[in-house]
C-alpha cells in the first residue's frame, strides 16, 4: 500500500468518527430532552397579550385646540402593535352587547377581528338595558389591536338599551 492510500484511509476514518460525533451530539440535543419529558410534542395554548402602557393610554387622549379632553370621557380607546386587526372590547358594566359596523358581536369583554382596509371607518355600539346606548367611531387599524373601553351611563328613561 502506498503512502498516498494510507493517508487517503487516514482523512476517511478521521470523517467517518466525526460523523458519527455529529450524529451522536445531535442525537443528544434533540432526542435526549424528549426522552426527559422537557419538551412537550402536544399542541401548546398561546396567550397573545398585548403590550400596553399607561403613556400610551395618555397619548390616545384627544386633544381639543390644545387642551387634553377631559378624563371622565366615557370612552377610552388605545392602540398596541399587532399584525392584522383586531378590537378588544370592554365595557363598565360588563355583558354589555357590542354592534361593529351593525354587526352583533355579542358582549363585553369580547375580542373582534375586523376585515376592513386600514383607514376605513369602523362604528362600535355598546348597550344593555337600563343604560344609554353609547357610540365610538374609530379607522380600522393597520397591524394594530385596538382597545375600547367604554363606561355606560345608567338609564333615566325605563328601558334604554338592549340586552
Amino acid at each position: 500500500m502506498s503512502q498516498q492510500e494510507h493517508a487517503s484511509q487516514k482523512v476517511a476514518a478521521v470523517l467517518k468518527f466525526g460523523s458519527a460525533l455529529c450524529a451522536m451530539a445531535a442525537a443528544g440535543l434533540l432526542i435526549l430532552p424528549l426522552v426527559r419529558g422537557e419538551v412537550r410534542t402536544g399542541p401548546r395554548d398561546i396567550t397573545l397579550t398585548p403590550i400596553t402602557s399607561e403613556d400610551e393610554e395618555t397619548e390616545a387622549r384627544e386633544e381639543v385646540k390644545g387642551e387634553v379632553a377631559p378624563t371622565d370621557n366615557p370612552i377610552q380607546e388605545s392602540r398596541s402593535a399587532f399584525e392584522g386587526a383586531i378590537l378588544s372590547l370592554e365595557s363598565q358594566p360588563e355583558e354589555a352587547t357590542v354592534e361593529v359596523n351593525g354587526k352583533d358581536q355579542g358582549e363585553t369583554p369580547v375580542m373582534v377581528g375586523l376585515e376592513c382596509e386600514p383607514g376605513e371607518p369602523v362604528v362600535i355600539t355598546f348597550s344593555r338595558r337600563g343604560f344609554e346606548s353609547t357610540t365610538h367611531r374609530t379607522t380600522c387599524p393597520r397591524d394594530e389591536m385596538v382597545k375600547v373601553k367604554a363606561r355606560l351611563k345608567q338609564s333615566t328613561r325605563g328601558s334604554a338599551g338592549k340586552r
